[in-house]
């Protein structure tokens, strides 16, 4: 996984990302950002998902919960189950997730590719609650 702190850090992702999908997600997030008043990272990490990345280990990379929600302690699959995230949007192979975990905004950012070797749990539940 990679995972982007720093203003510095995202002019890196941006320059060495081959997928030019990603490349424009990435710019367009900082692009955001500033427009907020806010540089990368200060509200949180954005992480690229990559295969072998289990679902635990995104969650502590993140500082966020993904398969369990936070108000009721449904798990998925639980019928009752509902994701703890704000927004998660696919395009071109490609899901958006974004986590809001502070009143201040903070939270965390993942871009996640629907491909093989992304964790399975993981993709059943974007593709159960995905947009787009």
């Amino acid at each position: 996984m990679t995972i982007i702190e720093t203003p510095e850090a995202m002019a890196r992702a941006i320059a060495f990302t081959l997928n030019p999908w990603l490349r424009k997600r990435l710019a367009l997030y900082e692009e955001r950002l500033e427009e907020a008043g806010c540089s990368v990272g200060e509200l949180g990490p954005v992480i690229i998902v990559e295969p072998g990345d289990m679902l635990p280990a995104i969650e502590r990379a993140g500082g966020i919960v993904i398969g369990t929600n936070l108000v009721d302690g449904l798990a998925f699959p639980d019928p009752g189950f509902a994701p703890n995230w704000e927004s998660c949007n696919g395009d071109h192979g490609w899901y958006e997730i974004a986590f809001v975990t502070g009143d201040d905004g903070a939270g965390a950012v993942l871009f996640v590719p629907d491909r093989d070797g992304i964790d399975p749990a993981l993709l059943a539940i974007i593709h159960a609650f995905a947009e787009g």
